[in-house]
């Protein structure tokens, strides 16, 4: 979508949506996995996934965010099923970020009681 090209030619909305969808659900996979490592007392192997989750989420939110820049310029945006599952994946993968830093936090004060 960076390539001035693309700009001018009109949106693969599937492809968008599969963009934002497969960068978020990476996003969202890290996360998931980050309370495992955190579990296991890996605070810092959790960490870095969380950051890596956040690399990836960062590219399917300006995917998102190229279509409403679009929208808001004038350039129709076609609302579709697939459209809203993109959008839905976003917004539950910035819900698991916040759990699972939570989690990471818990975890550690956990480890220290104990220790």
């Amino acid at each position: 979508m960076a390539d001035e090209n693309t700009a001018e030619q009109p949106l693969d909305m599937e492809e968008v949506c599969f963009q934002i969808i497969a960068n978020v659900g990476m996003a969202k996979s890290l996360y998931i996995d980050s309370i495992s490592k955190a579990k296991e007392g890996d605070f810092d192997a959790a960490r870095q996934m969380i950051e890596q989750g956040s690399e990836a989420y960062v590219e399917g939110h300006n995917v998102h965010l190229q279509l409403l820049a679009n929208d808001a310029g004038g350039k129709s945006v076609n609302f579709s099923m697939l459209l809203m599952h993109a959008e839905d994946q976003l917004m539950g993968a910035e819900s698991f970020r916040i759990i699972a830093e939570d989690f990471i936090d818990v975890y550690e004060r956990l480890k220290k009681l104990e220790g």
